[in-house]
């Protein structure tokens, strides 16, 4: 009995590794820090998903956070987020954020994106437009979560046709 226990506990966590995900999320800290006056930026996005909407943009075997990793995936993540994330200020335009690199989540199947913005004026409203991945997957939902002046926080989840926020202090 205890042998069919474990071979059935084994097959079920290899089946769970080696099969795609049933869900598409992806999850987003927007802080500001007041010490460096910027915007920091953490996006985490499942490594396929994200392969798959860059292959759609004819852009293929980046291999993400492998060994065979392509030199330029970095450029082509970037260029991406460009796209589909937005981050806004006291009712101006957008606002062009610093990729600051990206790391591999401890179980292999996401990244950590991190980008910056600086900040040179007093923060009245924070938008942000959290499309990613929204035009690839139509159950994809983006989790976002905004910490701006005083430690205010605030928290959307972001799917097709509501992808923005405006959270004013």
């Amino acid at each position: 009995m205890v042998n069919h226990l474990i071979i059935f506990i084994s097959s079920f966590i290899l089946l769970s590794l080696t099969t795609a995900h049933e869900f598409h999320v992806s999850k987003c800290l927007v802080e500001f820090n007041s010490e460096s006056s910027e915007i920091q930026i953490s996006i985490n996005i499942f490594i396929d998903d994200l392969e798959t909407a860059l292959s759609e943009k004819g852009i293929v075997n980046l291999y993400i956070g492998t060994g065979k990793e392509d030199a330029d995936a970095e450029i082509y993540i970037k260029n991406y987020l460009d796209e589909v994330f937005i981050i806004g200020m006291n009712n101006s335009s957008e606002m062009k954020s610093q990729f600051i690199g990206k790391e591999v989540s401890e179980d292999l199947t996401s990244i950590w994106c991190y980008m910056s913005i600086p900040v040179k004026e007093t923060i009245r409203s924070i938008y942000v437009k959290n499309a990613v991945l929204l035009k690839v997957f139509e159950d994809q939902k983006n989790i976002t979560s905004i910490v701006g002046p005083a430690k205010e926080k605030c928290s959307f989840m972001s799917s097709r046709g509501l992808d923005e926020k405006i959270v004013s202090y």
